[in-house]
């Protein structure tokens, strides 16, 4: 992935953490879908104490910047968001 890339997906997920009610939740969504392919947003949503809505709709920012794929009810990581994860954890 490249560095231009990679900054302006840091800054939108900062920016959409920032204004979240709720707190930061786009590293934390981003990692339970990359730690368990295939997982629903409704068992997603009881982990977290959130509306199954709300999940599925940031399960839906994340689609639109390619990170996540929305496969049926479930959820599964793009090899692009495997790719920023893997270049943040370094």
């Amino acid at each position: 992935m490249q560095q231009r890339e990679r900054v302006r997906i840091d800054r939108q997920l900062a920016s959409w953490d920032v204004d979240s009610a709720r707190g930061p939740w786009t590293r934390w969504l981003l990692e339970s879908v990359r730690d368990r392919p295939g997982v629903r947003a409704a068992e997603l949503a009881r982990e977290a104490g959130r509306p199954v809505s709300r999940v599925k709709s940031q399960a839906w920012r994340l689609a639109e910047l390619g990170l996540v794929l929305r496969s049926g009810q479930s959820y599964r990581l793009s090899e692009h968001g495997a790719a920023y994860l893997a270049g943040r954890e370094r």
